[in-house]
């Protein structure tokens, strides 16, 4: 789901936010986002990129798409998603990347009180040479007692647990998912945090752009002719000091 209220018809309070922030950003003469690369979909732009997941492994699905239209429920959205949503009731969620905890606070969106947790990443913790020099992955929809012992500051290593899929709002008649939302980020001192319609905390950056989280997933392996990504799943066994971007938030299994 994006950060809509309960009705779906209102408009996205942190995605207005966004725009008015793109604004300030590109009228400061900071970096616009029609020069970086289209695949990054920045600021919500639709990249046709698409899952393909391993043969012979059987992993947690996306279930609605970065810049669609349509919800995990099949029903229409009134504005474009703005990141991805995947997994089943309580799959485990990992840490796409070596990050620090910016925060885990509780969350409410318009469903109700929600857990929440924002992971800064460095570009050099990427594996990136070049570009934004932070990447902030946010994952909502959790169970807030999972995350709420979570220290600002503290280290996650990639493949870390970081909690289980729940539902929005943890109100049963949603579907469960995980919201997963990818910023690029200039200036992390630029984050500054208010307060919504429905007293729950939520973060602004003038400097940040939304992401497609399957281009920070095809970094180490180029999106295929057709559109689609090779989803890398994280492995234990593996060295990643080579590896450039985001591992896969799901373990998969062997069928």
């Amino acid at each position: 789901m994006s950060k809509q209220v309960v009705n779906k018809h209102a408009v996205n309070k942190r995605v207005v936010a966004f725009a008015v922030a793109t604004t300030m950003t590109v009228a400061a003469g900071h970096a616009v986002a029609e020069a970086d690369d289209p695949l990054k979909g920045l600021d919500i732009k639709k990249t046709g990129l698409t899952p393909r997941y391993p043969s012979g492994l059987v992993c947690p699905l996306m279930t609605s798409f970065y810049a669609s239209w349509d919800d995990v429920d099949g029903t229409k959205r009134h504005e474009p998603h703005s990141g991805v949503d995947a997994g089943r009731l309580g799959d485990e969620i990992l840490a796409p990347g070596p990050g620090v905890v910016v925060a885990a606070w509780k969350a409410n969106w318009g469903w109700g009180d929600e857990g929440a947790i924002l992971i800064r990443h460095r570009r050099e913790d990427l594996g990136l040479a070049t570009g934004p020099k932070f990447y902030f992955s946010e994952f909502d929809h959790l169970r807030y007692d999972e995350v709420r012992a979570r220290q600002e500051g503290s280290r996650v290593e990639r493949g870390a647990p970081l909690a289980t899929v729940f539902r929005p709002g943890g109100k049963s008649r949603y579907l469960p998912e995980v919201h997963w939302e990818v910023w690029q980020v200039e200036d992390e001192d630029a984050t500054r945090w208010s307060v919504n319609e429905f007293g729950a905390r939520y973060w602004i950056n003038r400097t940040a752009h939304l992401v497609d989280p399957l281009y920070m997933l095809s970094l180490s392996a180029p999106e295929n002719e057709d559109g689609s990504v090779d989803i890398p799943v994280f492995d234990r066994d593996v060295q990643y000091g080579t590896f450039r971007g985001f591992t896969y938030i799901f373990a998969c299994r062997e069928k």
